[in-house]
């Protein structure tokens, strides 16, 4: 208890901190509130947040996380966004991080996406659903059956998608 821990990567700066609380039943490591820091190829600075980590395998690589919340700075014309997830696992060697609970995805125009699971590729910025999202911005709604986000620059794919348009706000440019 209080020892603190240190995993990094090659290649994207990625250094974790976060302290030891305790080992499970399967001699994995849980480690309390962890905080990754990072920049994507794109030099888009992160941070990655959770309120437990528990390593999956004996090189810290697989690391599964409780109650996610990823911050990515805005940079250039693309809005700065979070994705929040009650659960998710991460993958230390390729910047992986699977979000399958509770997926809420923010930006800073406003647009709010609800996700099923959503899978986000950290070092280049880039993530994917192939399941239902639901989302609401300053100008309307949005129903979709799935999404590709590509943040360099800051474009959302949805697939078989239904906007649903609010005429006053379109009109009053909000």
């Amino acid at each position: 208890l209080g020892l603190l821990v240190i995993f990094s990567r090659s290649g994207n700066d990625i250094i974790q901190l976060a302290i030891f609380d305790d080992t499970d039943s399967g001699g994995g490591i849980v480690l309390r509130e962890p905080v990754m820091r990072g920049t994507s190829s794109a030099n888009v600075p992160y941070e990655i947040s959770a309120t437990t980590a528990n390593t999956q395998d004996a090189a810290n690589a697989l690391i599964n996380l409780r109650d996610v919340d990823a911050r990515f700075e805005p940079v250039g014309a693309a809005p700065g966004y979070v994705i929040e997830a009650r659960t998710g696992l991460m993958n230390n060697e390729t910047g992986l991080l699977n979000l399958d609970d509770g997926v809420t995805y923010r930006d800073d125009n406003g647009l709010v996406l609800v996700l099923v699971d959503l899978v986000y590729d950290t070092s280049n910025g880039t993530g994917q659903t192939q399941k239902p999202v639901s989302g609401v911005a300053p100008q309307g709604t949005l129903e979709a059956t799935g999404l590709q986000i590509s943040q360099t620059p800051a474009v959302y794919i949805f697939d078989r998608a239904r906007l649903t348009i609010d005429p006053k706000a379109a009109r009053t440019g909000k």
